[in-house]
């Protein structure tokens, strides 16, 4: 295991797996779009393979991602036939609702069953009235159904209705699509998409991922900083907000020759910062706010609960553990840091199946805490390079 003095990351974050499954969606409709950037991460390996298995009966397996299913679902249902989406019982208990009416809406019958969702389709039906599109549960329906908007023969209304959960992944996703051809008319809440679209490009690279930026750039500011090559500075990525909060937490960046450059810290401050837009921060920014000076409040995110994991549970759980001072609240967490944390021994804890838990327990690990990580192959959902990259194991 790496000390803390002598960790110090240098490399470049391989491609965002979000944005890498909306880009794979598009190519699905034009192969000759050549996608620029890597990531073998578990949820775009799905994307890529049962992407590959659509056809009149497909059995696509989308494992535990939820772009991935929610995506895949209405890929499917543009095809006639019945398809057979098979998915880990946890994905299929988080909330589907949304996109189950969403299907309903436009002619196609489904049905949830044990491990598999059933999609019976005639292809698209043109509906009699704008699509109302439920943003509640989450913005992934919304991202879903425009992706899969290429190529039909009939404009497509909808309206984006309730609660705008994670509105700003579905900004990423209208931001790519009008990169790549797609025009739109937008009245508020009210998008109409003109028949007949194609793209207006043939290449798109895909930037680094930036949640798991965040998670190196927080091992550099915590140990002994960190240097992220060819970072993308002007991202529609949520995570890259991260930069922001550093400032107010003390730690210093600055972009050199097109890197990210982060500097260890030894003084954290606290900081309160609202969660609704980019709830995936939470795990990590809870762990670098357990060793800032005073208080933390993370907060209006409720939808962490319907995670991979329930990640307040799961944090508080970690704390707990540590004995770190902390208040579970419904929409977040108030974290009472302290700098000179004692080290624990002989912890175990389960990172319940969840990529973010593994990160966060991790990190704790670097700054000298004696952690055995249960289920740490979680990470290869989004980020298999970790291991490496980090320079400690499980």
């Amino acid at each position: 295991m790496n000390s803390m003095a002598d960790f110090r990351f240098q490399g470049e974050i391989p491609g965002s797996k979000s944005i890498f499954n909306r880009a794979l969606i598009v190519k699905s409709y034009f192969p000759v779009l050549d996608l620029q950037g890597h990531s073998d991460c578990d949820d775009v390996v799905h994307m890529r393979e049962g992407l590959k298995e659509i056809r009149e009966r497909s059995r696509i397996d989308c494992g535990e991602g939820g772009t991935t299913f929610r995506f895949m679902a209405l890929r499917a249902s543009r095809m006639r036939g019945v398809h057979t989406l098979e998915a880990t019982p946890r994905l299929l208990q988080r909330p589907q609702k949304g996109l189950l009416d969403l299907l309903s809406q436009l002619g196609v019958q489904t049905q949830i069953k044990n491990r598999e969702m059933f999609v019976v389709s005639e292809g698209w039906k043109r509906p009699r009235t704008p699509l109302k599109v439920n943003t509640s549960e989450s913005s992934q329906y919304a991202s879903a159904l425009i992706l899969n908007c290429w190529l039909l023969d009939f404009d497509l209304e909808f309206e984006l209705v309730g609660d705008k959960v994670s509105e700003s992944y579905f900004q990423l996703t209208v931001q790519m699509l009008k990169e790549l051809g797609m025009r739109m008319q937008v009245q508020g809440n009210k998008y109409l998409i003109p028949a007949g679209q194609r793209i207006s490009k043939l290449e798109y690279r895909v930037e680094s991922d930036l949640s798991s930026a965040f998670t190196m750039a927080s091992a550099g500011a915590l140990v002994g900083g960190a240097k992220l090559l060819n970072y993308p500075v002007k991202s529609s990525q949520p995570d890259g907000i991260f930069v922001e909060i550093f400032k107010q937490m003390n730690i210093e960046t600055e972009m050199v020759e097109g890197a990210l450059c982060v500097k260890p810290c030894a003084g954290l401050r606290a900081v309160n910062w609202d969660l609704y837009q980019s709830p995936d921060l939470f795990p990590v920014l809870a762990v670098l706010c357990s060793w800032a000076n005073g208080s933390s409040k993370l907060y209006n995110a409720p939808h962490l609960a319907a995670k991979e994991s329930n990640r307040i549970a799961k944090i508080a759980d970690l704390f707990e553990r540590l004995g770190i001072s902390h208040e579970v609240l419904p929409d977040g967490m108030i974290i009472h840091g302290n700098p000179q944390q004692s080290l624990k021994k002989g912890i175990t804890f389960d990172s319940d199946q969840d990529h973010r838990m593994v990160m966060a327990a991790t990190l704790m690990k670097l700054k000298g805490h004696d952690i055995t990580i249960e289920n740490p192959e979680a990470i290869n959902k989004s980020f298999p390079e970790f291991w490496d990259m980090i320079g400690i194991k499980a």
